[in-house]
């Protein structure tokens, strides 16, 4: 029977993320669960062992957290299978009257966070793993990035970036 794979999840205190991370558990995959806030995560914690999960905090629009969070990766599994980008989040209202900071924190997270774990996950599947070995990168995104809606332009900006450049839906 092959090995488990090592899953590192961003955004995974609520929502898509806690309920991916309870999937890949289930399934008998060993799960790296991150979070800014990874106290919703104590249940599971209780649950699993340490060998099947770890939970990290880790905020996504701070590179160092990145680094740091890769590297403990290496330490506890010294492979990575699966990277997923999860962590995101909206700030709605017009173009006019959004505030700056909010719309600028906003992508922080939802694209360059994405963009910098992403980098952080194809330098470790190359330089970390086995050679050959490699290793997946699902991205998370939002209808939103493909269709905008009133009164959330900068949320859809910031899903569009992450979407591939080939049509998702047939024409």
């Amino acid at each position: 029977m092959a090995s488990p794979r090592v899953w590192f999840i961003t955004g995974t205190s609520t929502g898509l993320g806690k309920t991916l991370v309870e999937l890949v558990l289930a399934k008998g995959e060993i799960v790296v669960a991150t979070a800014r806030r990874t106290a919703p995560l104590n249940d599971l914690k209780a649950k699993y062992p340490a060998s099947h999960l770890l939970v990290l905090k880790l905020d996504v629009s701070k590179p160092s957290e990145i680094t740091a969070a890769f590297a403990q990766v290496k330490e506890a599994f010294g492979r990575l299978d699966v990277v997923v980008n999860n962590a995101g989040w909206g700030t709605f209202g017009e173009v006019e009257s959004a505030v700056d900071a909010d719309a600028r924190a906003m992508f922080d997270t939802n694209f360059w966070g994405a963009v910098d774990v992403s980098r952080a996950a194809l330098a470790f599947f190359r330089d970390v793993n086995a050679p050959g070995v490699g290793g997946r990168l699902v991205q998370i995104s939002s209808c939103c990035g493909i269709v905008g809606l009133p009164g959330q332009a900068f949320y859809c900006a910031s899903k569009f970036g992450m979407y591939p450049r080939t049509p998702v839906f047939p024409p």
